[in-house]
């Protein structure tokens, strides 16, 4: 009993560590769950605040700075399962555990980091290898090029740059690869960009994005006459987009026989871990980058680069190390660089926890959602594959076979595909060329409905030089959780069947569309080279539009189309308004169905184009008669006003003597000035036709004030009408007051003038 108790309060702290990380774990999840704005802590950026804050409060700012920004829930942290739980406490452990002894701590630490590599050369199928453990990427490839420089370069410790002076040493890299790996690669050990050497793709048969095995070995053979030092091969198990895999099995002959360092990358590495056959070699490459935490779906897990150990020409004696023994830990490979950090840990404790069939699993299910995603759209004609056929060129091995059946690793990378990509290409397309630019319009498009309409199969929208814009589909990175069912992806299918359908029918009446809108003297082609609908064009009231036109033609085009789309969007929603490459606003046409008549979708912005242009021209005929009577009104009232002090005498304008004759003689009550009254007078037949007939009347208000009320001219039947105002001044707009369209007006002002055409405009305008 008391050995047990002891055990007990041994793993006393373990156990409040982990109580602890689950108990921040929890608090996240929730956090998001409720999606609350929370508490937004200000936090001092000069010296560290006096006060200390207590646990809750310190957690409490971090949580709110992971989720919140500027008040608003921003972060969508995902929920995690048991390994995933696992491997952030573990992370929590490793901190907490860096204060043991350090011998303690070293024992600790190796005992750990040998487990994980052990379970991992098994499961990926290369023995007797060391594991690197490393947080970027490309950490593990920097070391594994610093080590062959020391390999290569007996005096590279000593010399450094001047030992590869006169025999530069040589990166071959596929060109399908991207450029910038190679490119850190270089930078971190100090490289010029001459040792990289680019080998062209097979062009010949194959696929079009895997390294040209022959042309490798021509470069090695080329670089080594002219005194350099061929030092590393990159080869894809899996390209960073399409998931091509290169011929490995004859790329390890070359370098095995030039003495080159063979390192493999990709996804498709990942099926060496499902792979039940013992024929499966040992060793398919010198080295390899795995990022078992993107496969497995769990967090906070390391990246491991395994890589094979050299051997040294003669056996040393007990207890002396050779040079070969001595290079990992030059390029800091060795577990004295990390060993009081532990990285193993969390995956040591990840690997336990998902257990062999789970890492099964996991991967099986990612590359059965490939093959069968794979599968649905290969029915689809008008879309082009780029990826891996699964199951090999014939689609004759699926995946639950090859968990069962043995083969070996060439066909094992040639029937599994990591990803799936594809693309909208034009009716008898050549597989071999670029798409023309406009589809890659319709496939960011297409992409951007799927994204929307079926997030259960999430895609990326990317772009290949050789190919243009592609959707990529990568179930591998994933997590569990995320990956779609079967109906997700028959979902995804049946969208896609609608949406190409769309697209299909957008770039069969493209050419109807370019050829009635150049025809037409009204409408203007405008060139939307970023524009996935049929396109834009620029309704023009004057057939004969001059090529040069000036600012305030241009501002007099853009009001009048823009109102002409106004008018458009509230008969349908295709319509949209857009801008030409000169800037001018224009109609643009959205996607279309193979009923669509385009034909009749011209007519009809011809149609309300001319009727928006009456309306202009309407409107601003009477803005023009309003200002006529407010000019006229105002010289009515400044000549009466004149004439009022000429017939009531200097007298009773000066400002004392004044007040005196007024008392001792008033004024009539009839006299004074008359305010002004603008009476448009237009018929409702007269909009659209002829506009000069429309005219004003400036009337004198007597008649206002004294009924109390704005009298019309005409009186029913057997009434006794007002009387004619004392002033009437007929007003009339110039003859050249017309523009072609409207730049005066906005749209408000100008649906209410329309609304107000037999409503007198009073004028308050008194001298």
């Amino acid at each position: 009993m008391a050995e047990a108790g002891v055990n007990t309060k041994q793993r006393m702290p373990l156990t409040e560590v982990e109580f602890n990380a689950s108990r921040v774990i929890s608090r996240l999840e929730e956090a998001v769950q409720l999606e609350e704005g929370g508490h937004t802590w200000k936090v001092s950026h000069g010296l560290l605040p006096l006060p200390s804050r207590t646990k809750d409060e310190v957690l409490t700012q971090l949580e709110d700075l992971l989720l919140h920004e500027e008040g608003e829930v921003r972060a969508r942290l995902p929920q995690l399962d048991g390994p995933g739980e696992v491997a952030i406490t573990s992370q929590s452990i490793a901190a907490y555990a860096s204060s043991l002894d350090r011998p303690h701590l070293q024992n600790l630490s190796i005992r750990i980091a040998t487990d994980a590599t052990r379970w991992l050369s098994h499961m990926f199928r290369f023995l007797d290898c060391t594991a690197f453990y490393h947080e970027d990427l490309l950490e593990g490839l920097v070391r594994i090029t610093r080590m062959l420089l020391h390999y290569k370069y007996p005096e590279y410790l000593e010399l450094g740059y001047e030992a590869l002076h006169t025999k530069p040493p040589v990166i071959y890299t596929s060109t399908a690869s991207p450029l910038g790996l190679v490119q850190h690669i270089c930078r971190q050990v100090g490289l010029p960009l001459m040792c990289v050497r680019p080998v062209p793709c097979n062009t010949v048969f194959g696929s079009h994005q895997k390294m040209d095995v022959a042309a490798l070995e021509r470069a090695i053979e080329d670089d080594k006459l002219v005194d350099k030092v061929p030092l590393l091969v990159l080869a894809d198990a899996g390209t960073t987009i399409a998931g091509h895999v290169d011929n490995i099995a004859r790329m390890q002959e070359v370098c095995r026989k030039h003495d080159v360092w063979l390192h493999l990358k990709g996804h498709s590495l990942a099926a060496l871990a499902i792979a039940a056959s013992p024929t499966v070699p040992s060793r398919i490459a010198d080295s390899m980058t795995l990022p078992v935490g993107v496969w497995f779906g769990v967090p906070a897990l390391p990246i491991v680069t395994l890589f094979r150990t050299f051997e040294a020409a003669e056996p040393a004696p007990k207890g002396v190390r050779t040079r070969e023994s001595t290079l990992a830990f030059l390029a800091g490979l060795s577990l004295e660089h990390s060993m009081l950090k532990m990285p193993s840990l969390p995956l040591w404790t990840a690997l336990q926890a998902l257990g062999r069939e789970g890492i099964l699993k996991r991967l099986r299910d990612a590359f059965e959602s490939s093959e069968i995603l794979h599968n649905k759209l290969t029915k689809f004609q008008r879309l082009r594959l780029m990826n891996q056929r699964p199951g090999g060129e014939a689609g004759s091995i699926s995946i639950t076979e090859l968990v069962k059946k043995p083969i070996s690793t060439t066909v094992l990378f040639e029937v599994t595909s990591s990803t799936v990509v594809f693309q909208f290409v034009p009716e008898n397309h050549n597989n071999d060329e670029r798409v023309p630019d406009y589809y890659d319009k319709l496939n960011s498009w297409l992409g951007q409905i799927l994204q929307r309409d079926v997030q259960e199969v999430p895609l990326e929208i990317c772009e290949l030089d050789v190919s243009g814009v592609i959707l990529r589909y990568c179930p591998l990175e994933l997590s569990p959780e995320r990956l779609p069912t079967i109906a997700h992806i028959e979902k995804f299918a049946t969208s896609m069947e609608q949406q190409l359908e769309i697209l299909e029918a957008t770039v069969h009446h493209k050419e109807t569309f370019i050829k009635l809108a150049t025809e037409c003297a009204h409408l203007r082609l405008v060139h939307m080279p970023q524009w996935a609908g049929l396109g834009g064009v620029r309704f023009v009231p004057d057939e004969s539009e001059p090529d040069e036109l000036t600012v305030q033609r241009k501002l007099e085009l853009n009001n009048l189309n823009q109102r002409l789309v106004d008018t458009l969007r509230s008969t349908d929603a295709a319509f949209s308004m857009g801008e030409g490459e000169n800037g001018l606003i224009c109609v643009r046409f959205g996607m279309v169905t193979a009923e669509t008549d385009v034909e009749e979708l011209l007519n009809l912005v011809v149609t309300t184009g001319k009727e928006v242009e009456e309306s202009s021209r309407f409107l601003e005929s009477l803005t023009e008669i309003v200002k006529k009577g407010i000019e006229t009104a105002t010289q009515d009232l400044q000549k009466e006003n004149a004439e009022r002090v000429w017939q009531e005498g200097i007298l009773r304008q000066m400002p004392v003597v004044g007040s005196f004759v007024n008392w001792w003689s008033p004024l009539s009550k009839e006299t004074g000035i008359k305010g002004r009254s603008l009476n448009l007078t237009a018929d409702s037949e007269l909009c659209g036709t002829d506009l000069s007939q429309i005219t004003g009347v400036v009337e004198s208000t007597e008649n206002i004030y004294r009924y109390h009320m704005q009298m019309q001219g005409v009186s029913p039947p057997g009434t006794k009408g007002p009387p004619t105002p004392l002033v009437q001044t007929p007003v009339a707009p110039p003859s050249s007051q017309h523009s072609r369209s409207s730049s005066h007006s906005s749209n408000k002002e100008q649906q209410q003038q329309l609304t107000a055409l037999h409503t007198d405009v009073k004028i308050n305008s008194w001298t």
